[in-house]
C-alpha cells in the first residue's frame, strides 16, 4: 500500500516536534508525519542529565506535547520506526517497517548520537551514556549513596552528570583530557570558577590527562580500572561517558545529500535548505557554513534545534524568514543555573560584574566582554533576569559604557532603556 504525506520529518526530537508544531500554527494544512526510532514520543533532553537523572521529575514530564496534541492537529506519528532509505529524486522513503512513503517536502531531523569512546564501550555493563531517555532511566537506576562514579568528559554533558550523580550521593571524579573545563565552550575564568566550585563540594577533577588504558573486572570491589596517560590509576564502580556528540547524517550522505567533511553535519542554508531542492534539515544535525566567513557552526542546544525548525516551517509554509535571535544557551550544574548570550571567542577579554564566589550558596555574578562600546557576549551565574535585561543590546548592536554594566549598582533593565532610547532619538 502507498502511502504520502506532504511534510515528512525524519526524527522525532526537540526539532521535529517543534517544526510540526509550528507549521500547524502558521496555518500549514498540508499532511504532516514524523518517522521516530524510538518509541517514546517527542521529548526534551535537556531534563535527563538533571531532573530525570535524580529521579525527581516522571519520565514523561519531558515530553514535548501529549498525545492528544498530535491526534488533534493531524499530525501523524510513526515512533519506533526509521527510515531505511531516502530517495530525493523520486521522493520517496522507505521505512523499517516496510512502508515506502511519498512526500513533497522532507526534513532531516536526525539529532546526534553520543560519541562512543573505543576503551569505554557501550556494550559494556559498567560504561553507561547518556543521549536518550532509556539512557537516562538506565543511570537513574545505578546511581546511589556511595557510588564511586568515574565520569569522563569535563565539557557541558560531563559536568552536568557529575553535578547530579554528587546529588545522589555517590562519589565522583571527573577526568578531562584538555588542561580546563569546557575548554572548547568557555572562558579561562569561568572554567576556573568551575574547577574550584566543583572541588569545594567534594568533586574531584582531573584535568589535561586522557584514559590510556580501561579494566573491567565483575567480580572486583570496584569494577572499573582506568589508567590515565600520565600512569594514575583510578578505581570505581562505573564509568559515564561525556565524550561529545557526532550527528546522524549517514543517511543524508547515502543519499546525495552535502554533509560537511569537518564536522559531520548536513549542509544547510539560513533557512534549513539542503544540497537538494525540497530537502531540509535542523537542529543537532545540521551545519551552516557563513557565506563570508566559511565559519562552520553545527550547535547542539535547545534554543538552535528550536529556531531552526521555525526557519524551516515558514520555508516550507512559503512565508517570511523570521528573524534570527541572538544566541543563547543554559545549563544546571551544582546548584547554579548558567546562561550565555551571544557568541564567545578566544580573543575576547571577560570582565566581572559581582562576585566570582565558588562555595557560596547565594551565588551571583555575570562575565561581560566587549569590542569597544559593544557587548560581544555574556554569561550569568544565578543572573538570568539580568542577562534577558542585556538581549536587546546585542539583538540591535546598541553603544554601552562598559563601566556602568560592571557597575553591580546600575540598574540593567533602566540602563538598556535608556540606550535604547538615546541610540534612536
Amino acid at each position: 500500500m502507498a502511502h504520502h504525506t506532504s511534510v515528512l520529518i525524519i526524527g522525532a526530537g526537540q526539532a521535529a516536534s517543534v517544526l510540526a508544531r509550528e507549521l500547524r500554527s502558521l496555518g500549514y494544512a498540508g499532511s504532516i508525519t514524523l518517522v521516530g526510532e524510538e518509541a517514546h514520543l517527542p521529548y526534551e533532553r535537556p531534563p535527563l542529565s538533571k531532573d530525570v537523572l535524580k529521579a525527581s521529575a516522571a519520565a514523561d514530564s519531558v515530553f514535548l506535547q501529549k498525545a492528544e496534541f498530535y491526534q488533534e492537529q493531524d499530525i501523524t506519528l510513526l515512533l519506533g520506526t526509521a527510515v531505511q532509505a531516502l530517495d530525493c529524486a523520486a521522493r520517496q522513503a522507505t521505512l523499517s517497517n516496510g512502508q515506502v512513503w511519498s512526500f513533497e517536502h522532507a526534513v532531516l531531523a536526525t539529532g546526534g548520537a553520543a560519541r562512543e569512546l573505543a576503551l569505554l564501550p557501550a556494550a559494556q555493563a559498567d560504561a553507561l551514556y547518556l543521549r536518550t531517555l532509556d539512557d537516562a532511566l538506565a543511570l537513574q537506576a545505578r546511581l546511589r549513596p556511595g557510588l564511586r562514579a568515574l565520569v569522563v568528559g569535563g565539557g557541558f554533558m560531563g559536568l552536568e552528570l557529575a553535578s547530579t550523580a554528587s546529588e545522589t550521593g555517590a562519589q565522583v571524579t571527573v577526568i578531562e583530557a584538555n588542561t580546563r573545563l569546557l575548554s572548547r565552550n568557555a572562558p579561562a575564568p569561568l572554567s576556573q570558577w568551575l574547577l574550584e566550585r566543583f572541588q569545594a563540594h567534594g568533586i574531584t577533577v582531573r584535568l589535561g590527562h586522557g584514559v590510556r588504558q580501561a579494566r573491567f573486572t565483575p567480580d572486583d570491589e570496584h569494577p572499573v580500572q582506568l589508567e590515565l596517560d600520565d600512569g594514575q590509576i583510578l578505581n570505581g564502580d562505573l564509568a559515564i561517558v561525556a565524550a561529545g556528540l557526532q550527528a546522524n547524517s549517514t543517511l543524508a550522505r547515502a543519499s546525495g545529500i552535502a554533509v560537511d567533511e569537518l564536522t559531520a553535519g548536513i549542509i544547510v542554508d539560513r533557512q534549513g535548505r539542503t544540497s537538494v531542492a525540497g530537502i531540509y534539515a535542523a537542529g543537532d544535525c545540521a551545519t551552516q557554513i557563513c557565506p563570508d566567513t566559511a565559519a562552520r557552526r553545527r550547535i547542539e542546544s535547545w534554543q538552535n534545534a528550536n529556531e531552526q525548525a521555525r526557519q524551516v516551517a515558514h520555508a516550507i509554509a512559503g512565508q517570511d524568514a523570521p528573524d534570527h535571535p541572538v544566541s543563547w544557551f543554559w545549563t544546571d550544574v551544582l546548584g547554579c543555573n548558567i546562561q550565555m548570550l551571544g557568541q564567545g571567542s578566544p580573543d575576547l577579554d571577560y570582565q566581572v560584574r559581582g562576585v566570582m564566589d565558588s562555595a557560596g550558596e547565594a551565588v551571583k555574578f555575570m562575565l561581560l566582554a566587549f569590542e569597544g562600546r559593544r557587548l560581544r557576549h555574556a554569561i550569568a551565574v544565578n543572573a538570568g533576569a539580568d542577562l534577558r535585561a542585556l538581549r536587546t543590546l546585542m539583538e540591535q548592536d546598541l553603544p554601552v559604557d562598559p563601566a556602568a554594566l560592571l557597575d553591580p549598582a546600575t540598574n540593567l533593565r533602566q540602563y538598556v532603556k535608556e540606550a535604547a532610547r538615546a541610540a534612536h532619538a
